[in-house]
């Protein structure tokens, strides 16, 4: 009976994410392109959860690992003539290197979290400001890829095919991220996060699993950095390289809950269709003014909920459950 509760409620999360991401594709095609973007950023929210909550190593310089999956792709793509499919891996090779860098950099010598977050933002602007004024890399022009409109050059000519790509890609970051969390890896990474010291003193190799966690969010983020480039057709430093993104990125895993499976998936999924309504609606006569609500709601979830929306849930469930057992004690 508990397997069967158990199963049932690690299932209701799935089907309920599958029922209201499947629903653009029966919708009118003027919600897909919000929808694709819905998509990416829980994609690069499930990317940065994994050290920035899971792991608990605040990093602000995720946009590193989104312009290594944009411009090595681009770059395989334009000189070589090299497919993105099979360039993605090298992007995110790359961007796995560079996080594993990073992380050995920072946490080999035991940085405390406020230099550790420091330090990455510091490379971060660092990328931005070289990929802004290298010619090879389009310098702040940008690089346009060549209208091909082959899927075997992930180019295709329906923007529905390219939301069921960025999908099959959230659903297999989600589904690595609830395996990772509830294995021996996300067990350790959640024990870095808590208490490292005591981590370290029961055994767990504390360097590796920082630098395990790193490798793999710069690798997912580098693959949502690809997509968002083929989509585009067009890499530029501000939209891939600018310190803006990981801001959002922040602000909505925050929101829904960081540390959690769900948190970087209810985050998105509930604020960027409203940030997006709101700055079609009144970006015109009011700029900016989607920020300002985010950050707005940033400070009352901190204030009243500082485990976001998916931890205020799980209290009021928890709340709902003591008070329904409570009153069959009472009533017996």
């Amino acid at each position: 009976m508990r397997e069967t509760r158990f199963l049932s409620s690690a299932a209701l999360p799935w089907i309920a994410f599958l029922a209201v991401a499947l629903a653009p594709l029966v919708m009118s095609s003027s919600w897909t392109n919000m929808a694709i973007l819905t998509l990416l950023f829980i994609h690069l929210c499930i990317a940065w959860n994994l050290v920035g909550g899971i792991a608990g190593q605040f990093c602000i310089g995720h946009s590193l690992f989104l312009a290594a999956g944009a411009y090595t792709t681009t770059l395989l793509s334009l000189h070589l003539g090299i497919s993105p499919w099979i360039g993605m891996f090298a992007g995110a090779a790359l961007a796995a290197i560079i996080g594993v860098f990073i992380a050995w950099l920072s946490f080999r010598y035991e940085l405390p979290p406020l230099s550790f977050a420091l330090v990455t933002i510091a490379l971060a602007m660092l990328g931005y400001l070289a990929i802004s004024s290298i010619d090879f890399l389009g310098a702040s022009r940008g690089l346009t890829l060549p209208v091909r409109g082959t899927p075997a050059m992930y180019q295709f000519r329906s923007d529905t095919t390219y939301y069921v790509v960025i999908l099959i890609q959230v659903i297999v970051a989600l589904a690595l991220s609830m395996w990772l969390y509830h294995t021996k890896i996300g067990l350790y990474l959640r024990a870095v996060r808590d208490n490292e010291r005591a981590a370290h003193a029961i055994g767990v190799p504390v360097l590796k699993y920082k630098m395990l966690a790193m490798a793999i969010s710069a690798a997912l983020t580098a693959f949502g950095g690809t997509f968002y480039a083929q989509y585009l057709q067009y890499v530029e430093p501000h939209t891939f390289a600018g310190i803006n993104i990981v801001i959002q990125i922040i602000l909505l895993t925050v929101v829904g809950g960081t540390g959690t499976v769900w948190g970087p998936v209810v985050g998105p999924l509930l604020l960027v269709p409203a940030g997006e309504w709101l700055r079609h609606s009144l970006g015109g006569s009011l700029p900016g003014v989607h920020l300002l609500v985010f950050g707005v709601l940033l400070v009352v979830v901190i204030r009243f909920a500082p485990d976001g929306l998916i931890g205020a849930f799980g209290r009021a469930r928890q709340a709902w459950h003591f008070r329904r057992g409570t009153v069959k004690v009472a009533t017996r």
